[in-house]
């Protein structure tokens, strides 16, 4: 399989390194940033976007790079700011998944001018967004998974915290998905430097304080699968939100960039002012 980091573009911004591919070309912007855990989770999404400029963020801590610590969810909103100024992309329509959602609601708070749209794919599961009546059941059930995770990367084994935290987020089959769409050694790859997700992404959305002042329309995307505090978190989220939309992919969970990338390239097609027929997404609002 062909490296599928190989044309990656490496930068400092704040004495962090992030790294980036650029389509260029005269379409409308579009920014994809990833969720926890893999850097290639929008790499099957960006090779299905046709008729825009497609930029994909890695983030601080995803390149094997210089990475200061205690970055909070503002710091990587600043980054993809800084990168889409550098790039002379903004505003930018932007496309998050799981903690990356996290990121893009900061960044459309703290960097309005940056942002067109933002389109969020199951942002996550966590204190700041969840629906308050699944927070302590959520805390129960990530606790011990997030403590496994913790332990083995205090020992220095980053594989086996990988493996302790991913069935919880995107199902026992995640491995086995992950490895046929991205290949196993990328993934194995990945698994084996996951150690900053858990010393400082994790605890830097713990920490995070949502603002739902987002002047700008959302669309939030949840997998027809997943389980309902997904859907409840979804709900939640465009209820605070004044411009916010739902859609639902049928036969999808968390790892949707993965499993149905040409779906959400139509959706986001769709809702970035191109009529994709045919999508197969409903509109679950």
């Amino acid at each position: 399989m062909t490296d599928i980091r190989s044309a990656l573009t490496k930068t400092l911004i704040e004495g962090a390194e992030i790294a980036y591919t650029d389509t260029g070309g005269d379409g409308e912007p579009l920014l994809l940033m990833h969720g926890g855990g893999l850097a290639d989770w929008m790499t099957p999404l960006a090779t299905e976007l046709r008729g825009h400029r497609v930029m994909r963020l890695v983030r601080a801590g995803y390149t094997g790079g210089p990475v200061p610590n205690d970055l909070t969810i503002a710091d990587h909103a600043r980054h993809a700011a800084t990168l889409l100024h550098r790039l002379g992309g903004a505003p930018a329509h932007v496309v998050a998944h799981s903690s990356g959602s996290a990121i893009a609601l900061q960044l459309a708070v703290d960097n309005p001018s940056c942002v067109r749209t933002l389109c969020l794919l199951e942002p996550p599961l966590v204190d700041a967004l969840a629906d308050p009546s699944d927070v302590d059941d959520l805390r129960a059930a990530f606790g011990p998974a997030i403590g496994a995770a913790m332990a083995a990367t205090a020992r220095g084994d980053h594989a086996a915290a990988f493996d302790a935290f991913m069935p919880l987020v995107c199902g026992p089959r995640y491995r086995e998905i992950m490895d046929d769409v991205l290949g196993a050694a990328v993934v194995a790859d990945a698994a084996s430097r996951s150690g900053p997700l858990f010393t400082s992404e994790v605890p830097a959305l713990a920490a995070w304080t949502f603002d739902p002042a987002v002047a700008r329309p959302v669309v939030l995307v949840q997998g027809a699968d997943s389980p309902p505090p997904v859907h409840r978190l979804v709900a939640h989220l465009a209820g605070l939100l004044p411009q916010a939309t739902v859609q639902t992919v049928e036969n999808a969970g968390h790892l949707m960039p993965l499993t149905a990338p040409a779906t959400l390239a139509a959706l986001i097609l769709r809702v970035t002012g191109s009529v994709i027929a045919g999508s197969g997404v409903d509109d679950g609002r």
